[in-house]
């Protein structure tokens, strides 16, 4: 199906559907996306309220949709029937058009609603945009009056009202449907609010700083989100939670055809995928690639003097250890056997550092095993080769010199990097 930022608000809901749902959110209860969305919403105090920060804001915004959007495919609800079912161009509560409710406002007449809602059908907003514009032509302020400040204490208001539903939508999904026959209602009713503050929080981004402007929830979603996932640029999202922690995902690898149980790295197939969409996209302003390949020294000897037990062992040790070399610089892969690559967006010297922390990293202790009830300690080192953009090609091109140099770096004796570093070099980025 095609997307684009002017379309229905179902179509949205769809949308994250076909990217997420498959490979992130089908093994997620009702439970856990619920929680991740209550994580999310409240790492936006960080951006509205300590750092005042509009583009940190806007990408916020667009991750708290995503996640409601996530959240109401869990809970089976169609976000757009529900918000009209409940919002048809007039506040539930007075049923005006611009809403005229006090601070005890009246209780909701359901059966009038729905009537509304059904008499008015051809007026449901057409899009995103369209549903903003209209809450915010009801809505003037957080409580429907106009005499609320325009400054940062209106976006706590709604801030704080974003909470208060979001505890709401919380206290519903525990309803037991088999005891209560209204669960399904009310967990609508209380996403239909739920969504309708996070367009209050939209229509309010002008009061975060003086340099605070407007912006329109279409518009941000679509920059985050235009249509792939954000991180892999893939549909269904390649991503899994759990394995790398870079550019890909939070922290994951792609799928789990592209996962390497073993190590707990994605794989060859994964760094197929990620060459493949790094060369589509790589061009001007997108040009830093490096490319670490590692061969683990005289592995064989291990498997063969010990066991192949024991080499898994060492294996996922090495494994570990360059994990925690790279850290959030890059992304490590297991290519087969005892060959690892690294893939960084960076530059050949932050390439070549990375790859000697690498070295010294896994060199730096033995690796302890048991092995028929004796302890052994096993010295690992790796021969490394390095390669970066453009300086040794575009980005499908890095991996064929990286691995030639790590066979250089092996055949020059072993547990070195390849094109070798300079005293200057080592003092330079304080490994001397």
């Amino acid at each position: 199906m095609s997307y684009s930022k002017e379309m229905p608000l179902s179509d949205w809901q769809k949308m994250f559907m076909e990217i997420y749902f498959p490979t992130r959110n089908y093994g997620r209860s009702r439970f856990e996306l619920f929680t991740h969305m209550v994580k999310v919403f409240g790492a936006g105090s960080h951006f509205l309220f300590r750092r005042h920060d509009p583009a940190g804001t806007q990408r916020y915004l667009a991750k708290v949709f995503a996640w409601y959007c996530a959240l109401a495919t869990r809970l089976g609800v169609d976000v757009e029937k529900a918000l009209w079912e409940k919002y048809p161009r007039v506040c539930p509560r007075c049923l005006a058009t611009v809403c005229e409710c006090g601070q005890a406002p009246a209780p909701i007449q359901v059966e009038r609603l729905q009537s509304i809602a059904l008499e008015r059908s051809s007026q449901r907003p057409v899009n995103l945009r369209d549903w903003q514009i209209m809450f915010a032509n009801l809505y003037k302020g957080p409580f429907g009056g106009s005499e609320i400040p325009q400054d940062r204490d209106r976006v706590a208001l709604v801030f704080a009202r974003i909470a208060e539903e979001l505890g709401e939508v919380g206290e519903a999904i525990l309803i037991d449907a088999s005891i209560d026959a209204n669960a399904e209602f009310i967990v609508r009713n209380e996403m239909a609010d739920l969504g309708a503050w996070i367009f209050a929080l939209a229509n309010n981004t002008q009061h975060i700083c003086e340099a605070g402007e407007g912006t329109y929830l279409a518009d941000e979603v679509w920059d985050y989100y235009p249509g792939k996932c954000h991180y892999c640029q893939e549909v269904p999202c390649l991503c899994v939670s759990g394995t790398l922690g870079h550019v890909l995902a939070e922290q994951g690898a792609m799928s789990p055809s592209h996962f390497d149980e073993r190590t707990g790295l994605a794989d060859d197939k994964a760094l197929r995928r990620y060459i493949e969409n790094a060369e589509k996209n790589a061009g001007p302003g997108n040009h830093e690639w490096g490319f670490i390949f590692l061969d683990v020294d005289n592995f064989k000897a291990v498997n063969t003097n010990h066991s192949h037990k024991v080499g898994d062992i060492v294996l996922l040790e090495v494994a570990q250890r360059i994990k925690a070399a790279v850290g959030n610089q890059g992304i490590v892969f297991r290519r087969g056997g005892e060959e690892f690559a690294v893939v960084l967006r960076s530059g050949f010297e932050p390439t070549l550092a990375t790859a000697e922390t690498i070295r010294r990293a896994v060199d730096a202790l033995p690796i302890d095993v048991q092995h028929e009830g004796k302890r052994v300690l096993l010295s690992v080192t790796v021969s490394l080769g390095v390669a970066a953009c453009y300086k040794d090609g575009s980005p499908i091109q890095l991996e064929g010199v990286a691995e030639a140099r790590s066979r250089k770096a092996k055949a020059d004796g072993k547990n070195r990097v390849e094109p070798p570093l300079s005293e200057e070099f080592l003092k330079r980025w304080k490994f001397a």
